[in-house]
């Protein structure tokens, strides 16, 4: 590992501010600092994991009522035209009518 001395321009005072040598970490205390930030980053996880889990059962929730109102909506429609009534062809829809224009450009 080198020493400071070995950094270029370390002996000048000009170029000394610039070396920026950060100073050695600390070998005992290098894997408690780890461990700790691991502990806080593994304790912002799980509490975003059981945010995003009450965030999605609300919206699952949500989605079931629309899907049931669309139920609702779609089987009264469908049981005023139900299909037992047998092979009667349906009434014709009555389209609107769509008149056409010329854009000049």
């Amino acid at each position: 590992m080198p020493t400071s001395n070995a950094l270029k321009g370390m002996h000048s005072l000009r170029t000394i501010q610039t070396t920026r040598r950060d100073s050695d970490t600390h070998k005992e205390n290098s894997d408690y600092l780890k461990l700790f930030m691991l502990e806080k980053e593994r304790t912002r996880l799980r509490n975003e994991q059981i945010r995003l889990s009450l965030r999605l059962e609300t919206l699952s929730d949500r989605l079931k009522e629309i899907d049931e109102f669309y139920a609702l909506t779609l089987g009264t429609k469908e049981s005023s035209a139900s299909p037992d009534a047998g092979d009667e062809p349906e009434e014709a829809e009555v389209k609107p009518e769509w008149k056409t224009m010329q854009l000049k450009y």
